[in-house]
């Protein structure tokens, strides 16, 4: 397999990269040929992060609306009696 070395990596690329690396559990170099496969691909053509709000409006219409099948207090779920105590 080949091997490729980049110099004069400008600081806040490799920063963004190193920060890309920590976020998804990759090693710096998984990191660099994910984003340069995703980029020659096409992947992330037009993708943007989500804004807070719009991952905050997501949740409150697609999860917090979920129905609780479960009926159980969180005390009961954890374990625990009417002594505060764990059974």
């Amino acid at each position: 397999m080949p091997t490729l070395v980049l110099r004069n990596v400008p600081d806040d690329l490799y920063g963004r990269l190193k920060q890309a690396a920590s976020d998804h559990r990759r090693s710096m170099a998984q990191e660099a040929i994910v984003t340069l496969q995703s980029g020659l691909d096409g992947a992330l053509d037009g993708w943007r992060r989500p804004s807070v709000e719009e991952s905050l409006d997501w949740l409150k219409a697609e999860v917090w609306t979920l129905p609780v099948l479960d009926r159980r207090t969180d005390d009961q779920i954890l374990g625990y009696n009417s002594d505060g105590h764990c059974d």
